[in-house]
């Protein structure tokens, strides 16, 4: 019995060995697939200082899961798709592995080779079909959508029980408002920025085509100028009823008479939304204050349409650490999306969202799938600058169709 003693502790020793051995190798797969080897850091630019913490906190969780050190920066957008391009092509590659950029950027990115195809598939099961065609150029999906702006009209349901189809209905409301306990603190019935291209784009959106589905067709931009001609006769009309200042009108001036209970509706972007959410997340006013409809028609014979941007994140193909920088887009677009609009007003692109970043969600939803998107025709780079001097001058008295036979002419000349 004794000699057989030493023999079953050796077997046990040997077995003891070999568990740790197995366990020891596991360790460092695991470790490997945690902390890759030789990979530098991933690099992610982006422009707009309103998403500067989202991006840094990101980047810190995503960090710590894949095992890779991660450096965001804040850049300047002049020049933003050029100091890519000459970074990334250098003798030595010091352009970001990833960058941010809007729909407007993408056509140039993919020209130029900056931009790797994404799955086209993923993106649409996540995002949904809008964003998808956000995000293609030529045929390709080159970028992730990242986060939307697009407009919706919110209205106070205790001067109102529901939302207008037309702004005819606001108009009619207007003529027959009656100041009483309930509406006496009523200073303006309709508000929005006349200033602001993107809410103003809904008085002609319905009657422009600026490039086909995916925004990137040349022979499909089309303006049908006699409907859009009735539109801006409407449009400048309304400056008669609502008398608002260009000059001196705000958003956010906009935001806070709506919340003090002085304005029965408004046309809101998602800077705005996220006040009126704000303010019900901070006691300011009731949950309920407001309610969000997508954009009225102006007439039962002339339609709208809104716009809307979409932000991407673009991998870039110079990138040494392209597994890895898609790894980082899948976290900065969807895993960590659900505090983007609480963290920096964004709305986010992704719609498998755990919850519900406002309570105007499925109104925002569908008035993003509604909208025309930004083109990505390198062309109309600046359109929207003068469409925005354009519609001005209209709002000041200027004659509607004058101005925008000489926008027609000059649009013409950039597809040429």
């Amino acid at each position: 019995m004794s000699k057989r003693i030493p023999g079953i502790l050796a077997v046990i020793v040997v077995i003891f060995l070999l568990m740790e051995m197995t366990f020891q190798t596991r360790q460092q797969e695991n470790k490997e697939a945690v902390e890759p080897e030789n990979v530098s850091p991933l690099l992610v630019w982006y422009t707009d200082p309103d998403i500067q913490t989202y991006m840094e906190e990101t980047a810190a969780e995503a960090s710590k899961s894949l095992g890779v050190e991660i450096q965001t920066e804040l850049v300047s957008e002049v020049d933003y798709m050029e100091n890519i391009s000459e970074k990334s092509m250098a003798e030595e590659m010091t352009g970001p592995d990833l960058y941010v950029a809007a729909t407007s950027q993408l056509g140039k990115a993919a020209q130029v080779g900056l931009a790797l195809p994404a799955e086209q598939s993923q993106i649409e099961k996540t995002y949904g079909e809008k964003a998808l065609h956000a995000v293609i150029y030529n045929g390709n999906a080159v970028a992730v959508p990242f986060y939307v702006e697009t407009s919706v009209l919110l209205y106070n349901p205790a001067y109102v029980e529901s939302a207008p189809q037309t702004i005819d209905e606001i108009l009619n409301y207007a003529e027959n408002f009656e100041t009483n306990e309930t509406t006496e603190a009523v200073e303006n019935i309709f508000n929005w920025n006349v200033a602001d291209v993107i809410e103003d784009y809904m008085f002609m959106g319905g009657y422009t085509d600026l490039g086909g589905e995916d925004g990137d067709q040349k022979d499909e931009v089309m303006l049908d100028l006699d409907q859009i001609n009735a539109c801006m006769a409407y449009y400048q009309n309304l400056n008669s009823f609502f008398a608002i200042d260009a000059d001196t009108i705000t958003s956010d001036a906009i935001m806070q008479d709506f919340l003090a209970g002085k304005t029965v509706y408004v046309i809101a972007n998602e800077s705005m939304l996220s006040q009126a959410d704000q303010a019900i997340r901070e006691g300011k006013v009731s949950e309920g204050f407001y309610s969000a409809a997508v954009l009225p028609d102006l007439t039962e014979e002339l339609i709208s349409r809104g716009l809307s941007v979409t932000t991407s994140v673009v991998v870039n193909p110079y990138s040494q650490n392209q597994d890895a920088a898609w790894e980082l887009v899948s976290w900065i677009t969807e895993k960590c999306a659900g505090s983007l609009y609480e963290n920096a007003g964004k709305l986010p692109a992704c719609r498998t969202l755990a919850e519900a970043p406002t309570p105007a969600w499925e109104t925002v939803c569908e008035a993003y799938d509604q909208a025309a998107e930004v083109p990505k025709l390198m062309e109309l780079s600046d359109l929207w600058l003068n469409l925005e001097l354009t519609l001005a001058d209209i709002w000041r008295g200027e004659d509607p169709s004058e101005q925008m036979q000489a926008f027609s002419e000059e649009l013409i000349q950039r597809l040429d």
